[in-house]
């Protein structure tokens, strides 16, 4: 494995550690947050893995497309794309209320679950 693919791996894994922290916590957005940023850091170990340098965005689905990765079951589709709307709309606000209604504690405990499932399954793809 690549040097920079383990600093990616390294960070990725440290994202999804805070998440798990902070749902102890009850940051839910910020859980919501750090799992985005676990599976977004991953994406681009696995891109860079691939003799790539990753692009500078955030959405997770073009960066799967990016990585190759093309068995992304639907069920992983629908949470990258949440993952993506809930980043954007934590970092551009338009009624954060609105977010942290959303994401309360049984929907964020569910959403990191997923992420934890969807790391692991990633995580063997470059290994």
């Amino acid at each position: 494995m690549k040097k920079a693919t383990e600093n990616w791996l390294k960070i990725a894994k440290r994202d999804l550690k805070v998440a798990e922290d902070n749902l102890a916590l009850k940051n839910y957005t910020t859980t919501i947050e750090k799992c985005h940023a676990a599976l977004e850091k991953l994406l681009k170990g696995i891109i860079t893995e691939n003799n790539q340098i990753p692009n500078k965005i955030h959405n997770l689905l073009k960066l799967a497309s990016e990585a190759v990765i093309t068995n992304l079951q639907d069920d992983m589709k629908k949470l990258f794309d949440e993952l993506s709307d809930c980043y954007f709309s934590l970092r551009y606000p338009e009624d954060i209320d609105e977010v942290d209604e959303k994401y309360n504690e049984e929907r964020t405990k569910f959403i990191l679950k997923e992420t934890k499932r969807i790391f692991l399954w990633l995580e063997k793809k470059i290994k």
